[in-house]
């Protein structure tokens, strides 16, 4: 499909979904085109379509990538349509979803972490460059992160895929049928690292901005619900536990502040790291 053909096809006045960084369009024939905004890395896009064809070849998701656009100064990528509602909507239609949610979720870590993927960026690389690249870690001096990254590489490499962005938001729900998408944050390493980043984002990540406080306090309550229930499952299903994942947890924390850098987050994040730096 040419660039011309899209600009007659799509009304980009109207995306049918807005994420933090880019927009969806349906381009029909089975097709949507994922428009990233203006400000979005090269270098973030390539990622992301090294990682969206990975786990698609890897069968960790039916979410093909048939390659990338420009449109008016934007880049995007044009992906397989896939049909379904976010596990995040689903309970308007189903409330039940919530009784298995976790289970769900569990399950599909599982698979994920089974496959594994060299091609992938190391999530201990990922961390050390975002930790001496980005401006919001400017909190910290040289000596104390050169002792975060001496503790990152004294933790195990390994090549297994990890997510990293695991929440409800990126999981289709169709049936009985349920899909992972949104590969961008994808890295290869120990399943861990994923485990200590869930219960970030299960218990302290930023919910639905300008949101009601009753409203807030009870999605906090089914997020945190669903976490209990997805790592009991996870342990049982795998062996690994919560309690080895926290020796991850100083990664969770810089690739959330780094890559994401949400207000609400910031300072939370950056007492953490602090906490971690005095303790080790």
């Amino acid at each position: 499909m040419t660039n011309e053909e899209l600009l007659r096809r799509v009304n980009f006045d109207k995306p049918d979904f807005s994420a933090r960084s880019s927009e969806v369009y349906d381009l029909g024939e089975g097709k949507v085109l994922k428009l990233y905004f203006s400000e979005t890395e090269d270098a973030s896009i390539d990622r992301e379509i090294l990682n969206t064809k990975t786990a698609f070849e890897m069968g960790c998701t039916p979410m093909a990538c048939y390659g990338d656009v420009k449109i008016n100064g934007r880049r995007g990528l044009i992906l397989k349509k896939l049909e379904g509602c976010s596990m995040t909507n689903m309970p308007a239609k189903n409330p039940l979803i919530l009784f298995k949610a976790g289970k769900i979720l569990a399950d599909l870590h599982a698979k994920v972490h089974e496959k594994e993927a060299p091609q992938l960026k190391d999530v201990r690389m990922e961390a050390i460059e975002l930790l001496e690249e980005e401006e919001v870690f400017d909190f910290l001096i040289k000596s104390e992160k050169e002792k975060i990254k001496e503790y990152i590489l004294s933790l195990p490499e390994s090549d297994h895929i990890l997510h990293m962005d695991f929440h409800t938001d990126n999981i289709l729900c169709d049936g009985d049928n349920y899909q992972v998408i949104d590969w961008m944050t994808a890295v290869r390493g120990n399943p861990l690292a994923e485990i200590a980043m869930m219960n970030f984002l299960h218990h302290e990540a930023e919910l639905f901005p300008g949101s009601s406080k009753i409203k807030i306090a009870f999605m906090q309550m089914v997020r945190g619900s669903i976490y209990n229930s997805f790592i009991k499952n996870y342990e049982k299903m795998t062996g690994l536990t919560e309690a080895e994942s926290h020796k991850w947890d100083i990664i969770a924390y810089i690739l959330r502040l780094g890559n994401w850098n949400i207000d609400f987050e910031r300072e939370n994040l950056q007492g953490k790291i602090t906490a971690f730096v005095k303790g080790v």
